[in-house]
């Protein structure tokens, strides 16, 4: 199976030089593609030093997160890869995390038609003992989420809806049917639109317990809440606009307009509201990026420009 590994980086040399030495040290080497969105940190010619046998693609603006993945994808479709598998530059693979990825979809593919994306599951500690809990099943009535119970993470797999870019691995039938990510999100939730576009076409998500990758949770913060554990942003005010933003403009082309307005939209307000009293730093700072980006998202709507 032709595996490309794709990695999006911007002014990280010395973390993305970690990701690819722990990609390189896996059981199963894929080829690697790496997007820069136009660093300045002299992050290609580190690169070019010290893998020259990897694709290098350098955007001459920063595209974001998801641009980069869209540049990326787009690379990898072309040049008839079998499976791209998504990373962020920050992250570390454990040693036969490709391996298992392979060998589910293998099994799966016989069952389901092909018709699945695969996650590798994230841990918050180089030990790989902490699940960072990141999965989450999708209401298509409310167009909220809500996060898999942590009882799933020991079994060998589990379906899954929507999670973050990183671990994310897409046969090539996926991007064939659903196309790439959508560039104009910049970053945050670019990954779940992409994700619930791929449902919609038919496709099913699972989370491979054995294919471990570790994730730093800087910027996460980890709370409790009648007994279960929840993970949120805690930093970065900027991803508060996107990530509301994003949301509301996918939502809307997701859901009906009845379940849009009248369900999804009050509800996401209130949840927003309530996690940036009882949980943020920097609370009118959050406000403001939260306010902007209901904004932004109605008037990109109102353009019908996305």
């Amino acid at each position: 199976m032709k595996v490309a590994a794709l990695i999006i980086t911007y002014n990280r040399k010395k973390l993305l030089y970690d990701c690819v030495k722990s990609i390189k040290n896996g059981s199963i080497i894929p080829d690697i593609i790496i997007v820069d969105n136009a660093s300045n940190d002299g992050t290609e010619e580190y690169v070019k030093e010290n893998f020259p046998e990897s694709y290098f693609i350098r955007s001459e603006t920063n595209l974001g997160p998801a641009g980069g993945a869209e540049l990326g994808q787009r690379f990898a479709f072309n040049k008839l890869y079998d499976a791209v598998w998504m990373l962020d530059d920050d992250v570390k693979v454990s040693n036969n995390s490709l391996e298992n990825l392979i060998k589910a979809y293998t099994k799966l593919k016989l069952t389901s038609s092909g018709k699945v994306f695969l996650t590798s599951v994230a841990y918050g500690d180089e030990g790989l003992l902490k699940p960072l809990y990141n999965l989450l099943r999708y209401n298509c009535i409310t167009g909220l989420t809500v996060r898999i119970e942590e009882n799933e993470y020991r079994k060998e797999m589990f379906l899954y809806d929507v999670g973050p870019m990183h671990g994310l691995f897409l046969p090539r039938k996926v991007l064939e049917e659903t196309g790439f990510f959508n560039g104009r999100f910049f970053g945050w939730y670019d990954d779940t639109e992409f994700l619930l576009r791929a449902k919609k076409k038919g496709f099913q998500g699972f989370a491979i317990v054995n294919s471990k990758i570790f994730h730093p949770t800087v910027f996460r913060k980890r709370v409790k809440i009648l007994g279960k554990n929840f993970t949120f942003i805690s930093g970065r005010p900027i991803r508060m606009y996107l990530g509301t933003r994003n949301n509301i403009i996918a939502q809307r082309n997701l859901l009906p307009w009845f379940n849009f307005y009248f369900i999804f939209f009050p509800l996401f307000i209130v949840r927003r509201l309530i996690s940036i009293v009882l949980f943020y730093d920097e609370k009118v700072v959050f406000a403001k990026n939260f306010i902007k980006g209901i904004i932004d998202a109605f008037e990109i709507l109102r353009r019908q420009e996305w």
